[in-house]
């Protein structure tokens, strides 16, 4: 495995085509916005750690106490046991070496790689702040964002260094499952979360239990902004590609570079899009809802998608959004 630092922040986006085959949408890396370590509230990069790495300042790239467990678990068939991975290693993972690779003959070497590049690579070349900014500014977190900054914009309408405890517990969470925990689509799920996250602040010394109730007392939905997914009039079926992607083949078009083609009828879902707008219907107000799925009958492909009305003005539901 070739361990090219360029590639820290060079990824090509994947290309969404629709059914004849014309590109109707880039996602990926491009467009996400950089920060430094220096950019970070404490409170974020102190949720993150006691999160996803407890011993981050510790270890060399590898946890092997928490990696030798985790494998003993594996191996007396504890699914919940997890793979152990640090910081470091899972930005060698995102970004080095193949994710999709998980399992069997090939699973254990990827995961030799991971640990290889991790300590001799990553770890030699880059001190722990570089990391973490790595980390951070390459991970998706849900919809079409990527990135903390990002993330915070999106979700809570400031800057990353500008967020309070509450939400930076939230960004922390969203690492395990982007999509899944997205505050303003699935807001129960946040903040189930969150409580995690403040719990395991809490144990490793971050913050105190006080400080952790009154985070955890504060309403998701209070903290957040509304869905903006006025960025494409087609951003309802991307979010369906991009759901059956991760369901069907474990990937993500925003992490991992793809060619992806669809079977999306553009004039279809213009259409959709028209009727949704209330450019060719008339809703009774704007407060009722509704979802659609235009398929063809003979092939059962789906040629467009009605994800709900008035997306870009609305707290959203969470209808028609993939977990």
């Amino acid at each position: 495995m070739k361990f090219d630092t360029s590639n820290l922040y060079s990824k090509e986006a994947s290309v969404l085509l629709d059914k004849n085959g014309n590109e109707f949408a880039r996602l990926g890396t491009e467009n996400r916005e950089l920060v430094t370590y220096d950019d970070l509230p404490q409170v974020l990069i102190d949720a993150i750690v006691a999160t996803e790495d407890s011993r981050y300042f510790q270890h060399n790239g590898v946890d092997f106490a928490r990696f030798l467990k985790a494998s003993i678990q594996q191996a007396l068939g504890q699914s919940s046991a997890g793979g152990a991975s640090t910081l470091t290693m899972q930005v060698v993972k995102n970004i080095f070496t193949d994710k999709t690779v998980d399992s069997g003959v090939a699973g254990i070497i990827r995961k030799f790689e991971d640990i290889y590049l991790s300590i001799f690579k990553l770890e030699k070349t880059y001190t722990k702040q570089e990391i973490i900014e790595y980390y951070v500014n390459n991970h998706f977190l849900g919809g079409s964002v990527y990135g903390v900054e990002e993330a915070a914009q999106s979700y809570f309408g400031k800057s990353v260094t500008e967020l309070n405890l509450s939400e930076a517990a939230i960004i922390a969470g969203m690492f395990k499952s982007p999509n899944y925990y997205r505050p303003n689509v699935n807001p129960q799920n946040a903040e189930a979360r969150r409580a995690t996250v403040l719990y395991l602040m809490v144990r490793h010394g971050y913050i105190t239990q006080e400080e952790a109730d009154i985070a955890k007392s504060i309403p998701v939905e209070s903290l957040t902004v509304p869905v903006n997914n006025s960025k494409t009039p087609y951003q309802g079926f991307i979010d369906t590609v991009v759901a059956e992607l991760d369901d069907k083949y474990g990937l993500n078009p925003y992490t991992t570079s793809l060619k992806v083609y669809t079977t999306l009828d553009r004039g279809k879902q213009d259409a959709v899009n028209r009727v949704f707008n209330g450019e060719t219907y008339d809703w009774i107000n704007d407060k009722v809802q509704s979802g659609a799925a235009v398929v063809d009958a003979e092939t059962g492909k789906i040629l467009a998608i009605g994800n709900g009305r008035n997306i870009g003005n609305r707290k959203s539901t969470g209808l028609n959004q993939p977990n």
